[in-house]
C-alpha cells in the first residue's frame, strides 16, 4: 500500500510528499502544498477516476470550490511535470457520465529495509547469550573481549538513535517551512473616528499612509504613521478640505502621488517628509476629469509612476506611464471598448509595480461581467493574461517581496495568491471576506486590508420622505433597517415594499414591508452564485415581481418569495420592468458587448429586438405606447414618441451611482421623480414638470443609490441610506 507521507515514483518522476518536491534526471522543482496534496491523492487512488466532487470534498474540503480552480491545478499540474518529463502522459481526461481525472502513470514505491541500528542490536543479544552459556569456561581475557563488545554495540545504537532524531527533525523542520501560511486572524490597525480607505506602505515597510473621512459631511484626507506605532497618527497636510484620496508613495520615500478632486481635480504630487510624516508643497501635475473617481497610481522608480484615467464617462480606463522630468505621459494600455461594467470601472481598475520592476500586474474588466488578471512585462512591454478571475468590485493586487507571486481577494472572498512561474492559484485565507484591497506589507507576512464597511452591519436602511412639493416638510424617517445591506427596492401598492439585501457572505436575501413590519420572504432560495447588481419591479395588481440578477430574470412570489426562472440563460439581460399592462416585460442588455433592448412576453417567450431602443439602460412604458427611458451610457433621460418613434432628451443629469437600476426615476401623471448627482458629494431628488417642462429641486438625499419609490398618492419618497458607522484598516496576520 502506498505511504504518501514518504516519497515514490510516478513513472520515473521522484515525488517528495514532505519537502514538496518533484525530481528527474536530476532536476528539482517544487510544488505548492496544494498541488503536491493532489499529487498525493491520485497516486493513493492510481488508475480510479477521480470526480471534481471527490477533489472538493477530500482535497479542497470546500463544497464551494468552483470547477475551474479544479481544472486550473490540473492544468498547471499538468504543465510542471511536462517540465520535468515531456516524454510521459500523467494524467488522462474523462468525459460522460463520470467525468473527471484518472492517473495514469505507473506509482511505485522501494520497500523499506531494516535500519542498521535494529541489526545490530539483534546481532548483539545473540552474541551476549553465547558468551553468557560459555562464561564458566571463559578466560579473563575472553571476559574482556566480551565486555568491549558489549560498549561497541551500545555507542552504535546510541549514534544511530541521534542520527535518527536528527533526521526526523530536519524532516519535520523542512515540511513546517513549505507549509503556505494560512492568514486567518485580523486585528484592529487604525482606529481613527469614521472610516478608513485605499492604504499605501512604502518600500522599505515602515510607513503607512491611508485616506479618512471623520464623518458622512466632511471629506477624504490624508493620515500618516509608522508600522512600529500605527496609532501615533499624523495628518499629511495641515489644510482641511483637500479631498484627497489614493496615495502612493516614491521608493525614496521623498514624494507622494494622491488624487486630490478639490477646484482643481487631478493627480497631485507634494514633497514627504519621511520623518515628521507630512507634506508640502502639492502640485496638479494630470489634471482629471468628474469621471476619474479612483484611479490606480503606482511607483515605478523615483521619478516615474504609472496610473490609469479615462478619457471620457464612455471610455475605458488605461494606464499611462507619467515622467517627473519630463512633465509627459505615455500611454501603455488599450482594453477593448466593449467591456461590461459599471461607470468607473470600465478598463484598467487597479495597477502594481512589482518590487524587481519587471512587472505591472492589472486587473482588466471582462466583456461580459468581473475582471480578469493581467501581466505586463515591463521589459519587453507585453500583456499576458492569466487565470486569475474575480468579481469583486473593490479591487487591489500586490507582489511578495521576491515578485513570484501576486495577492488578491478571489471569487469566494479568500485572500489568495498566484505564482507567477507555476501559474497555480492557492488560498492563503481560512475565512472569507477578511477585508478587502489586500496590501502586502513588505518583509512581513502580513497584509494590510480594509474593512468591508458595504456589507457590515448597519450598512444601509430604507427611509421615508415627506415630499416637500405636495406640502410635505421634507423631513425623513426610519422605517427599516434589519442590519444588512438592502440594494434593491420596489412599491408593491398600500405603501409596502419588496427589497433585497446583502449578507456578509455576499449571498442574497429578499425582504418584505407591510403594514410597518418588514419580515424575510423564507421561500426565496439564496443561491451562492446570485450576484449584484440586481433590481425588484412589482406587476401592479398581483403577488409576482420580476427579480433581475445574474444577467437573467426570475419570477417572484411576493407573499413568501417562492421563485422561478423566467428569463432564457445566456441572454446578459438586467433592470427588467413590466410594461404598462404588465403583460410583457421590457429588459436592456448587452449581445457581443454591444447595447440592446428587448422586449420578452410575460411568460419568457419571445423575444423581440427593440432597435428603436437600443441604448437603453432603463425602459418605462406608457398607457399610450410611449416611452421614458435612460440612455447607455449616459445618465440622461429621453421621450420616445409611440406614433412616430421620434426621440427627443428631456432631462439631463450627472452622474448615477448604478446605472443597473429600474429605480433611477419614476413616471407619475404629472412628472418625472429622477435622483442626481450634480456634483461629487452634492445627491438630490429632482422632479420634472410636465407641465411646465422645467426641473425642480424636490429635497437633498445623503446617498447617490438609484432606488427612488414614489407612494401612490405621492406624498412619500422611499429612499435607501447609508448608515454612518466606523470603520478601519486591519491587519492580517
Amino acid at each position: 500500500m502506498l505511504d504518501t507521507n514518504k516519497p515514490f515514483k510516478l513513472a520515473n518522476v521522484t515525488i517528495n510528499p514532505a519537502t514538496d518536491e518533484i525530481t528527474f534526471d536530476g532536476n528539482t522543482i517544487e510544488i505548492k502544498s496544494m498541488a503536491m496534496k493532489v499529487i498525493c491523492y491520485f497516486a493513493a487512488h492510481s488508475e480510479q477516476v477521480i470526480t471534481r466532487d471527490n477533489l472538493r470534498e477530500d482535497v479542497w474540503q470546500n463544497s464551494t470550490a468552483s470547477n475551474h480552480t479544479i481544472n486550473n491545478h490540473i492544468y498547471s499540474l499538468r504543465q510542471t511535470l511536462a517540465k520535468l518529463d515531456s516524454q510521459t502522459k500523467f494524467f488522462h481526461t474523462v468525459t460522460g457520465s463520470q467525468s473527471g481525472y484518472r492517473l495514469i502513470a505507473t506509482v511505485s514505491q522501494q520497500s523499506q529495509l531494516t535500519t542498521a541500528p535494529t541489526d545490530e542490536i539483534t546481532e548483539g543479544s545473540t552474541q551476549s547469550s553465547r558468551y553468557t552459556a560459555e562464561y564458566n569456561h571463559s578466560t579473563t581475557d575472553e571476559k574482556t573481549d566480551l565486555n568491549s563488545t558489549r560498549t561497541i554495540n551500545k555507542q552504535t545504537y546510541v549514534k544511530a538513535l541521534i542520527a535518527s532524531v536528527l533526521l526526523s527533525l530536519i524532516i519535520v523542520l523542512i515540511y513546517v517551512v513549505n507549509i503556505p501560511k494560512t492568514y486567518q486572524h485580523s486585528s484592529v490597525l487604525t482606529t481613527q473616528q469614521g472610516r478608513e480607505q485605499s492604504p499605501a506602505i512604502s518600500q522599505d515597510g515602515e510607513i503607512l499612509i491611508y485616506s479618512n473621512r471623520t464623518s458622512r459631511n466632511s471629506t477624504w484626507e490624508l493620515y500618516a504613521s509608522k508600522m512600529q506605532a500605527p496609532l501615533q497618527v499624523q495628518k499629511v497636510f495641515d489644510s482641511g478640505d483637500n479631498k484627497d484620496n489614493f496615495v502612493s508613495i516614491s521608493p525614496n520615500k521623498r514624494y507622494i502621488a494622491f488624487i486630490r478632486r478639490k477646484a482643481a481635480k487631478g493627480i497631485y504630487i507634494a514633497d514627504f517628509n519621511a520623518k515628521r510624516l507630512t507634506a508640502s508643497n502639492a502640485k496638479l501635475i494630470i489634471p482629471l476629469n468628474k469621471t476619474n473617481l479612483s484611479p490606480a497610481i503606482s511607483w515605478l522608480d523615483d521619478s516615474q509612476f504609472y496610473y490609469s484615467a479615462r478619457e471620457a464617462v464612455s471610455a475605458p480606463l488605461r494606464i499611462y506611464l507619467y515622467d517627473l522630468a519630463l512633465d509627459r505621459s505615455e500611454q501603455i494600455t488599450s482594453p477593448p471598448l466593449d467591456l461590461f461594467g459599471d461607470i468607473g470601472n470600465l478598463g484598467d481598475y487597479a495597477a502594481m509595480v512589482s518590487p524587481n520592476k519587471n512587472w505591472l500586474a492589472i486587473m482588466r474588466s471582462k466583456k461580459n461581467a468581473g475582471y480578469q488578471l493581467y501581466l505586463y512585462d515591463l521589459v519587453n512591454k507585453t500583456l499576458v493574461a492569466t487565470k486569475v478571475e474575480s468579481l469583486e468590485e473593490r479591487l487591489n493586487i500586490s507582489f511578495s517581496d521576491d515578485s513570484k507571486e501576486i495577492y488578491f481577494v478571489d471569487q469566494q472572498g479568500y485572500l489568495s495568491s498566484y505564482h507567477l512561474q507555476e501559474q497555480t492559484i492557492v488560498k492563503l485565507s481560512a475565512k472569507q471576506y477578511l477585508g478587502y484591497w489586500p496590501l502586502k506589507v513588505p518583509k512581513s507576512n502580513q497584509f494590510i486590508m480594509q474593512q468591508d464597511w458595504g456589507l457590515s452591519s448597519l450598512t444601509t436602511q430604507i427611509i421615508k420622505i415627506n415630499n416637500p412639493i405636495l406640502g410635505g416638510d421634507g423631513t425623513a424617517a426610519v422605517i427599516v433597517n434589519n442590519n444588512l445591506s438592502i440594494r434593491a427596492i420596489a412599491g408593491i401598492g398600500d405603501d409596502g415594499l419588496i427589497f433585497a439585501s446583502i449578507k456578509p457572505n455576499y449571498q442574497v436575501e429578499l425582504w418584505k414591508f407591510s403594514e410597518g413590519k418588514a419580515a424575510k420572504l423564507v421561500e426565496f432560495n439564496e443561491k451562492p452564485e446570485y450576484r449584484y447588481p440586481l433590481s425588484l419591479h412589482w406587476r401592479k395588481g398581483t403577488q409576482s415581481a420580476l427579480f433581475s440578477i445574474n444577467k437573467t430574470c426570475r419570477i417572484i412570489n411576493i407573499s413568501n418569495g417562492k421563485d422561478s426562472p423566467l428569463c432564457p440563460d445566456n441572454e446578459n439581460l438586467y433592470a427588467g420592468r413590466f410594461s404598462y399592462d404588465g403583460n410583457d416585460i421590457y429588459l436592456p442588455g448587452f449581445a457581443q458587448g454591444n447595447a440592446r433592448a428587448v422586449k420578452m412576453g410575460g411568460t419568457g417567450y419571445p423575444i423581440k429586438e427593440l432597435p428603436q431602443l437600443a441604448q437603453a439602460n432603463l425602459v418605462h412604458e406608457n398607457s399610450d405606447g410611449s416611452f421614458y427611458y435612460s440612455k447607455e451610457v449616459s445618465f440622461d433621460i429621453y421621450y420616445v414618441n409611440a406614433e412616430t418613434g421620434q426621440e427627443h432628451k428631456i432631462i439631463d443629469r450627472t452622474y448615477i451611482n448604478n446605472r443597473y437600476s429600474v429605480n433611477d426615476f419614476v413616471v407619475t401623471a404629472k412628472g418625472i421623480y429622477f435622483m442626481d448627482r450634480v456634483a461629487v458629494t452634492q445627491n438630490a431628488i429632482y422632479f420634472y414638470e410636465f407641465a411646465s417642462q422645467k426641473v425642480i429641486y424636490v429635497v437633498k438625499s445623503k446617498d447617490n443609490y438609484p432606488n427612488i419609490v414614489v407612494s401612490q398618492d405621492e406624498k412619500s419618497i422611499f429612499l435607501i441610506e447609508s448608515v454612518d458607522n466606523n470603520t478601519s484598516l486591519l491587519l492580517i496576520d
